[in-house]
């Protein structure tokens, strides 16, 4: 039986917003489900067998999931709800959905990742562009969350941040389970720097697979990786310990050795294609990976730091440079 008192609202229905609405199902909310204008597939779906077969095959769903394709409906009387798109969406998104949002109502972002055009971190971006009685609620949820596993009900940790207490306590309320924590952290640059950048490494070792290099490889570049995203977010304002907590170091073991990874298996099939276009499409779902190393690069330049493995995978993505070649570059002038 679904919980009436709080009402709650998932925007986007991939992979992360239907295993996350399964959850929250699961704990006994009602969760309305809208995804893309356009992309009603996955909530047919739903609707018709309880499965999100697109997107998470083989999972049977909760009934306390509400397939929701009007977005005002979605929306309405929602005291919670959870923006689960690609970064690159979720400014048009809230705008649309600042016309419906109730009165002090908690967004939360689970879309890790910067603004392109402002170098903003998404949460940010979302105070920018939501009501005045909205902006203290915003609060965002990062760490090593393959949706398969968690959907299978493993055990799952992640940080989540916030400027509002209150807020985050009712987040954890509707998500926290015996397989499923929040743990708090006051470092909401740290959180959506880290969450970003761990996509671009994930290329990273997608391309150890395809050339076969062993563990000792990808381990030497997972702590270059850390390195820079320790560097950057420091630079950035957010705290070095962040780095080293369930959304930096955790989210970059998850999405770097996880088989699921869509970002790790766009790395290990991109030599075969050689033009990131054909490869994103081998792969079928959004490689956050592929932009965030661009965003990567105009930090880089902005803070006026170097990251010499972020620039190479960029160079390999969009600049077609040999991924071998420049790779067995940089790995050989690690310091």
């Amino acid at each position: 039986m679904a919980n009436s008192k709080i009402v709650v609202a998932m925007l986007g229905a991939g992979n992360m917003g239907t295993a996350l609405s399964n959850i929250i199902a699961n704990n006994g909310f009602q969760v309305k489900l809208w995804n893309y204008e356009g992309d009603i597939e996955p909530l047919t779906q739903i609707k018709d067998s309880q499965e999100n077969k697109k997107y998470l095959p083989g999972i049977k769903l909760s009934a306390n999931i509400i397939p929701e394709q009007d977005l005002e409906a979605a929306l309405k009387n929602s005291e919670v709800i959870f923006f689960s798109l690609p970064s690159n969406c979720i400014g048009s998104l809230v705008k649309k959905s600042s016309l419906y949002l109730k009165k002090g109502a908690i967004c939360v972002d689970v879309s890790k990742g910067l603004d392109e055009t402002t170098l903003e971190v998404v949460p940010k971006m979302m105070e920018k562009y939501l009501p005045t009685h909205c902006r203290q609620n915003v609060i965002d949820i990062s760490g090593p969350a393959i949706a398969t596993d968690m959907a299978r009900g493993a055990f799952t940790a992640m940080n989540i941040a916030g400027k509002n207490p209150q807020a985050i306590k009712t987040v954890q309320k509707i998500l926290n389970n015996d397989q499923l924590r929040l743990v708090p952290n006051s470092d909401l640059i740290g959180v959506e720097i880290a969450g970003s950048l761990k996509n671009v490494y994930a290329i990273a070792i997608g391309l150890c697979d395809f050339y076969k290099w062993p563990m000792n490889t990808k381990a030497a570049i997972l702590v270059c990786a850390l390195k820079e995203i320790a560097i950057l977010t420091k630079k950035m304002g957010g705290k070095e310990k962040t780095v080293y907590d369930l959304a930096g170091l955790g989210d970059l073991v998850g999405t770097a050795l996880s088989e699921h990874s869509r970002n790790r298996r766009f790395g290990a099939c991109l030599p075969k294609h050689l033009d990131k276009d054909s490869a994103a499409k081998e792969i079928g779902q959004v490689v956050e990976g592929i932009n965030a190393s661009k965003i990567a690069l105009h930090l880089s330049k902005k803070y006026k730091v170097g990251l010499p493995l972020s620039k190479a995978i960029y160079e390999i993505v969009y600049k077609k440079a040999s991924p071998d070649i420049t790779l067995k570059k940089f790995l050989k002038n690690i310091k």
